[in-house]
């Protein structure tokens, strides 16, 4: 079982557990096990699950989950057998059920539980109705057949969490386009109205200001189809469709959920340049509603915000201040190139050690573009940094290391915070900089650089 991952760690604790007055006491018997553990817990998102409770299964099957605190309402799964589970909707904690693990769904007795008794049926009524379907109708009419039956059911049960679990499964249905389809224009038409009608629904199924939904996987599941596929990989679109959807959710605990959901999305993303959606979600939503969130929180978001967002795609890099082989000052914009691959390692790093190899092999292409390699060395020990130099051949690049000797005093000083100015918490990281130095790529893995600049150069034609 998992229970969670700056931002998964402080997010954790506000959910995990709210003390309540009353209890919960939920008797389960499960034919074919015995004598072993069971697991009582909720979903958090679609990966995650945080752990209520755990039972003792007798040798009859008999178990009891029970406590002092009391289960906030969701989408629960009971755990047995080396991850085997099977869900439990938990509004009302008082009841019992009864299954067998042959069949989970088609055994499952539940009393005093009407949204697991509902659930369950549904369950039952779903497989019987696809396998009557099965065998007279065509895949088209099965799915038209029961996406009907599914409507229906989710009419007549209204009243209940179960039937929005299922809503919110549901797709939004694109009325007919009107107008002929004759020429590339009109297909082009009849796609930007399909899109725009698809993203204008797309959470129209889904309760935003339930929060029961946090405790489900649905919710996550659609927050990441929603930005993954509908959403223009940019900090700026990404920022607009995060402003838009959190308009209409005034709930305070799914408002905080969705913030955190796309912000943790977007903090450390592989698409470049979109940490700017971060840095917009956490200055808008953390630091400008800090009611939702603890100090700790707070004081570690604003301590990131100062790290990245002068390293932002578009910005100039803050300049680099080092000393070379020759112990002569060697600065950033002293470098004179039509773009600048900004190398920071470790010469202790193992994977530095593999992906230096890699980017030398791209010297007769880099000399060929007039790009320089400014490698800078982030350990402050000049044998390694030497040693390291001479190891792998990088003679020709411009090599750096932030010693400095001070005139005066003769000692060294150190002008550079790698992990602060730079966001170097790992090695080795690689800024991809332009003619006048500012960023237009980061963290590209280093086989990948030629493909991001023939990239970059064809999007500025």
């Amino acid at each position: 079982m998992k229970v969670l991952s700056l931002l998964s760690l402080l997010f954790t604790g506000f959910y995990c557990v709210q003390a309540q007055d009353s209890a919960f006491e939920i008797k389960g018997k499960i034919k074919g096990l015995q004598n072993t553990e069971v697991y009582l817990a909720h979903y958090f998102g679609a990966n995650q699950q945080v752990i209520k409770d755990t039972a003792q299964v007798d040798q009859d099957g008999n178990f009891l989950f029970q406590g002092n605190e009391k289960l906030d309402e969701g989408l629960y799964l009971v755990s047995f057998n080396n991850n085997k589970y099977f869900d439990l909707v938990i509004g009302n904690a008082h009841f019992s059920f009864e299954t067998d693990t042959a069949d989970v769904v088609g055994q499952m007795k539940v009393n005093q539980s009407p949204e697991n008794e509902a659930f369950y049926a549904f369950q039952r009524d779903m497989k019987a109705a696809y396998l009557s379907l099965q065998s007279k109708q065509k895949p088209e009419q099965i799915r038209t057949e029961m996406a009907t039956l599914q409507k229906k059911w989710i009419k007549d049960h209204s009243n209940l969490f179960v039937s929005k679990l299922i809503n919110a499964s549901l797709e939004p249905e694109i009325p007919a386009y009107t107008k002929p389809v004759k020429s590339a224009k009109d297909s082009s038409d009849l796609f930007k109205f399909q899109y725009t009608y698809y993203k204008k629904h797309y959470f129209d199924h889904v309760d935003l200001n339930d929060e029961r939904f946090i405790r489900t996987p649905f919710l996550q599941k659609k927050i990441d189809k929603y930005f993954e596929d509908l959403v223009v990989q940019e900090s700026d679109s990404i920022a607009k469709d995060a402003d838009r959807l959190l308009l209409g959710i005034r709930n305070p605990a799914m408002r905080k959920y969705v913030v955190y959901k796309i912000a943790s999305t977007y903090e450390n993303h592989n698409v470049v340049g979109t940490d700017g959606a971060f840095v917009h979600l956490a200055e808008k939503y953390y630091i400008g509603e800090p009611h939702m969130w603890d100090t700790t929180t707070i004081r570690k978001m604003k301590e990131r915000i100062a790290i990245i967002k002068p390293l932002l795609v578009g910005k100039r890099i803050p300049e680099m201040f080092l000393t070379d082989p020759s112990g002569k000052l060697l600065t950033t914009s002293s470098i004179q190139a039509n773009y600048t691959i900004l190398f920071i390692y470790d010469p202790d790093c193992s994977h530095c050690k593999e992906e230096t190899p890699k980017l030398l092999k791209q010297d007769a292409y880099f000399k060929s573009k007039n790009i320089a390699v400014l490698a800078a060395c982030l350990v402050r020990d000049k044998v390694m940094w030497k040693k390291f130099i001479e190891e792998f051949k990088i003679q020709n690049w411009k090599n750096g290391i932030d010693i400095h000797i001070n005139a005066k005093t003769g000692k060294e000083e150190y002008y550079t915070d790698f992990q602060k100015t730079f966001d170097a918490y790992s090695t080795p990281v690689v800024y991809i900089l332009d003619k006048s130095k500012n960023i237009i790529g980061k963290r590209i893995p280093v086989d990948k650089i030629q493909d991001f600049l023939k990239f970059y150069e064809g999007k500025r034609k």
